[in-house]
């Protein structure tokens, strides 16, 4: 006799029930009305928060507060299958500035000679203000802001802490500074500045920090192989003392690009390096690439040997050559279990094909208190034979070539743009000159890419020269059934089967995972109502792009036409369905407007021409203009947010 799932036992219902992620839970309230009054209670939703989503923002909240779970799912699943089918709830104007941070939900950006620091995610109406000559003048005598020649260029934003950089001409290097920017301030009688430091060098300079602890660093120490080689150091944010008077080198710590061969982030205090680069040369002959990794405590405690370097797998070079111009390295937290992970984007000739093809790979990285744990690299890989090539004759006592067998990944470690031998419809690639910013999005497993797409001649006002149009391209997967229906790798009918093994025979879990793609998907349509267009592309030139992403949200600066020089307008394209930002208005797809809406600033007042000087778009500088300020003025005050005043944005479903 056949029995519908709704109909067995209630505990058996919860243990079925408890085991699925978040999308498969969603899709099982959705079989009918009875399943969905079951999954609707929170004890069920529970066990699919603390498994899958623990450590995102509405399941750490649902944890404090032993409630909502059920309310934590819905949510992250709708963000989720937002980002991955490119449909957007919203899309506004933030505000105009010269440069910008976006990091946990808040935005920090200068416009006319303040900082202004606005909490995005929670709707905020209000904006925290720094008065950047006035604090310039208390901080840095030895600066002065009349003369219109100090640049700001903002480092990294975190918890409402600011670090910027101010130089001088005059002084070489320049000074980090880093100011709480709360309305009231918790580091108690100590004050807003957390930290004044003198930097002598800016080459590739760097800050990352969180509430407790600030890391900065400089590709500007020359090694002893003459090589330059990258320095840091630390700083506690509650007393504002530096760890070390001199700075920590990392020796033999190979690769100068950020965000491309190496990366730095904060991680349970400690700042983890990563490298994809194992020397400062290139072995001709070699065979495994790894990545080079360091974690270094607040305190900068050392070995006896001087800085600790590890490796872990990265990949074989017989997979094919690598186009560096496409590669992207960052590191990111799991939202399922809180491990941070090294995340790699490689466009590469697959075994040497004729087309190459993007695909991102995860790398798990254990945690501070694990890292003793971790075998040394000294020795391990020199007790490793070389293979039986004849290759490997040519080697001779000067060679230091790397090698270890190759390995297997886990299918969920890593996503290829187009699966082999699979020719989506429609395929839309974009050259790198058009690709104005890429990323991924690890919870909704989804390439994401902001290009231009010039509408077509004649369309848009653009008459017979295209205007350029941003739009978001998005190429998503999911996970596949389990059951092999259509009988690919056996009978149909029957699960797939674990492809992988330990080397003690146990077989490796997650590894019955498939994967389908969902294909290509671009944001706006063709057929998209003028003035959305209008909105993320306010002018007919886009300019110089800059973005930012996380995981529910998109924040870029574009060129807007009506702005002083160096301004930009700062374009929010937000994912989730819970960001309410007040004065949006429901955008009709069916209905176009005649005319596109005059994209200008509404009841800001815009600094003059010679207020701002011209700014460096590659340094992302902002000159401090050489007007006095008001001494009266307070370093922070508070202020209604600008995007009030624009009141530019649509509500789009």
């Amino acid at each position: 006799m056949t029995r519908n799932l709704d109909s067995i036992p209630y505990d058996v219902f919860y243990q079925v029930a408890s085991k699925l992620d978040c999308h498969d839970y969603i899709h099982l309230s959705r079989v009918n009305w009875a399943l969905n009054t079951l999954t609707k209670s929170d004890s069920i939703a529970r066990n699919t928060v603390r498994s899958d989503l623990l450590h995102t923002r509405e399941g750490r909240e649902a944890d404090r507060t032993k409630t909502g779970y059920r309310r934590a799912v819905g949510r992250l699943y709708d963000v989720k299958e937002s980002f991955a089918t490119a449909q957007p709830y919203s899309a506004s104007v933030l505000g105009y500035g010269s440069s910008f941070l976006y990091a946990g939900g808040s935005l920090c950006y200068i416009y006319n000679d303040e900082i202004r620091a606005l909490d995005v995610r929670g709707a905020s109406r209000v904006e925290q203000v720094l008065n950047l000559p006035n604090v310039l003048r208390r901080a840095v005598p030895e600066c002065n802001p009349e003369n219109g020649t100090t640049t700001i260029s903002l480092l990294n934003y975190s918890n409402w802490v600011i670090a910027f950089l101010v130089a001088t001409p005059e002084t070489p290097g320049g000074w980090i500074l880093a100011v709480d920017l709360q309305r009231r301030s918790t580091y108690g009688k100590s004050g807003r500045l957390r930290l004044k430091v003198h930097v002598d060098a800016t080459n590739r300079l760097f800050v990352r920090h969180n509430r407790s602890h600030l890391y900065y660093g400089t590709h500007s120490a020359v090694g002893t192989r003459g090589y330059n080689q990258w320095e840091v150091n630390c700083a506690d944010l509650n007393t504002g003392k530096v760890s070390k008077p001199n700075n920590i080198v990392l020796d033999n710590f190979a690769g100068n690009e950020i965000g491309q061969t190496v990366c730095f982030e904060v991680y349970q205090d400690h700042l983890y390096a990563i490298s994809t680069l194992v020397d400062f040369e290139e072995e001709e002959v070699d065979w495994t690439s790894y990545y080079v990794w360091i974690c270094l405590d607040p305190s900068l405690k050392l070995s006896k040997e001087g800085v600790k370097t590890h490796r872990t797998w990265r990949r074989q070079h017989r997979e094919g050559p690598i186009n560096d111009t496409w590669s992207d390295l960052s590191l990111r937290e799991d939202e399922a279990t809180g491990q941070l992970m090294i995340l790699e984007c490689r466009r590469e000739w697959r075994l040497g094909g004729s087309e190459n093809c993007r695909t991102y790979y995860v790398q798990p990285l254990p945690a501070p208190a694990d890292v003793d744990k971790q075998q040394p690299t000294s020795d391990y890989y020199l007790k490793i034979p070389l293979p039986d090539e004849p290759i490997t004759k040519t080697l001779d006592p000067s060679c230091k070539p790397n090698y270890e067998p190759p390995r297997k990944r886990l299918r969920r470690h890593y996503h290829p743009e187009y699966e082999e031998g699979v020719e989506p419809k429609p395929k839309r690639d974009f050259i790198l000159a058009k690709t104005k910013f890429r990323s991924y999005n690890v919870p909704a497993s989804s390439y994401l890419d902001l290009v231009n797409d010039p509408l077509p001649r004649g369309v848009g006002g653009g008459g017979l020269v295209p205007r350029d149009r941003m739009r978001v391209r998005v190429v998503s997967r999911k996970r596949k059934c389990p059951i092999d229906e259509e009988g690919i790798e056996g009978g149909p009918g029957f699960l797939f089967k674990r492809e992988l093994s330990e080397a003690d025979g146990r077989e490796v879990e997650n590894s019955e995972e498939r994967f389908e793609t969902r294909g290509v998907h671009l944001w706006p349509p063709d057929d998209a109502p003028p003035e959305l267009n209008h909105l993320l592309c306010p002018s007919k030139r886009t300019g110089q792009v800059h973005a930012i992403v996380d995981d529910r949200s998109i924040v870029y600066s574009i060129n807007q036409d009506g702005l002083s020089p160096g301004d930009q307008a700062i374009i929010l394209i937000n994912f989730d369905p819970a960001l309410r930002l007040p004065g949006l208005r429901r955008l009709n797809f069916g209905s176009y407007a005649d005319a596109p809406e005059k994209a200008e600033a509404v009841g800001i007042k815009r600094p003059q021409a010679s207020d701002v000087g011209q700014q460096d778009r590659a340094a992302m500088h902002t000159t401090v203009s050489g007007k006095r300020a008001n001494q009266n003025v307070p370093a922070v005050r508070e202020e209604r947010a600008m995007y009030l005043d624009i009141s530019r944005g649509f509500w789009l479903r």
